[in-house]
């Protein structure tokens, strides 16, 4: 014996059934896509207002990778990460200043030339001066 109940209750709008096509699935890939991009251009700019904030600091690049670790941990619960990867970031960026501020650089990049190290290139000459 079968009885049937007149009150059996609609399917919800976001039900589909086996086999069918789910459209708001694709919405909200989309809108996850959307998102990440979005995040991804607020981080470039970002970068890109640090850097020219730090220019001509002899912190150039590590003031940004510190506000920008700083960033990181405020938008993302970054609890589970090792405290190593976020020092090393900061040491390369300390390395990359170092280096930067003991080579130098000229007006195109290039290091500038020393007067000690034409006295080395000229040869024995200058050297008993």
């Amino acid at each position: 014996m079968t009885t049937t109940h007149g009150s059996e209750h609609a399917a919800p709008f976001w039900f589909t059934s086996p086999g069918g096509g789910d459209s708001l699935a694709w919405v909200a890939l989309g809108g996850l896509i959307l998102a990440l991009y979005g995040l991804v251009v607020l981080y470039a700019s970002f970068d890109r207002w640090a850097e020219q904030r730090a220019h001509g600091t002899p912190l150039a690049k590590t003031i940004p990778t510190l506000l920008t670790i700083a960033l990181l941990y405020e938008v993302f619960p970054l609890g589970h990460v090792s405290i190593l990867l976020p020092l090393s970031a900061i040491l390369i960026a300390l390395m990359a200043d170092w280096a930067r501020f003991h080579v130098g650089e000229g007006p195109a990049g290039a290091p500038e030339t020393r007067p000690h190290d034409t006295a080395v290139a000229t040869g024995p000459e200058t050297a008993h001066d």
